[in-house]
């Protein structure tokens, strides 16, 4: 993009009041304004095929037979290995209606996309969205989130919430054996560490582990402090801008921003200890996805809700 398309691009989206409070890079993937849908963000499940007797089954991944036994066998099981069935939490559009004021709506209008948890201690639950860029530069996302604990005990809740995800599951494209590269598989996330014990812990990790997409293990930043906007009432709703960008051929992280705080992140990497392997490592039927998930866990027997406004994901070619 020469300087005069991009100075152009950068007019036309500062004049748009939808998109100016975001930063996105040359090319907009997806804005999903939950005002107007879901925009495809599911819960998180496993991958299944099939029954056990079915001949011509995907054999390295599990039949529903056999996924459903297993979390029979298992209900504090991985999340990404437990059918959603029984008492579940899955996101779902909110316009944030509470017992004292009504509708408080989202920040730019009436629904928000909530990410809810159970009422269980270690709840922990994902918005999940896939899809492929047709470039490999940079990836980035963007939100304006809240998160709250139930308010129907009237208390402020803060501690309630143990801690907030942003994550990827990265995989490259097949066609780069084509240059002599072996596709491979990784995963750049992000949590915030907001509480533990019933005491405020505020710090930013990055994913150091290879337990699962989601699992960690976590290592915290060395700049990762931070105080998130909460308020003070459980009905009162302040919202923080994120963004998080990261290179698909580098397999870098390139920056992170999140309430007015640039955090140190450039050049750091998945290295994952111990390393991804077998099927963990596999990019097998979903070359060139990016599954981008954002999440809550709970802390204690208590609902505790992530609302996302809107999310914008944009990239470059290069």
């Amino acid at each position: 993009m020469n300087t005069n398309q991009g100075n152009l691009q950068q007019a036309l989206m500062r004049a748009d009041p939808r998109l100016s409070r975001f930063n996105p890079l040359e090319r907009i993937l997806h804005f999903d304004d939950f005002d107007t849908g879901q925009h495809g963000w599911q819960g998180y499940f496993p991958d299944y095929d099939g029954w056990s007797d079915y001949p011509e089954r995907y054999q390295p991944v599990d039949a529903v037979d056999q996924a459903i036994e297993k979390a029979r066998r298992d209900p504090r099981m991985r999340i990404d290995r437990k059918l959603p069935f029984g008492p579940r939490a899955v996101p779902m559009l909110s316009s944030l209606t509470s017992w004292d004021v009504g509708t408080a709506g989202s920040l730019s209008g009436t629904y928000a996309l909530k990410i809810p948890t159970l009422p269980q201690a270690g709840s922990k639950v994902f918005a999940q969205k896939r899809l492929g860029s047709p470039w490999r530069g940079k990836f980035r996302v963007e939100t304006w989130f809240c998160f709250k604990g139930e308010p129907a005990d009237f208390r402020l809740g803060e501690t309630d919430i143990r801690a907030l995800y942003l994550t990827f599951d990265v995989m490259d494209l097949h066609h780069i054996r084509e240059q002599g590269q072996e596709p491979s598989r990784w995963w750049p996330a992000l949590r915030y560490h907001n509480a533990e014990d019933g005491k405020l812990v505020r710090r930013w990790q990055a994913n150091v582990g290879s337990e699962g997409v989601k699992d960690g293990a976590w290592e915290y930043l060395e700049d990762g402090g931070q105080d998130l906007g909460f308020n003070r009432a459980a009905t009162k709703y302040q919202w923080n801008y994120l963004r998080f960008t990261f290179d698909l051929a580098r397999h870098e992280y390139v920056d992170f921003h999140c309430h007015g705080k640039e955090f140190n992140v450039h050049g750091r990497q998945h290295d994952p200890h111990p390393p991804l392997e077998g099927w963990r490592a596999s990019t097998d039927k979903c070359p060139g996805l990016i599954g981008t998930g954002f999440g809550i866990e709970t802390a204690t027997d208590k609902r505790c809700f992530l609302y996302l406004d809107a999310v914008v994901v944009s990239a470059t070619e290069s």
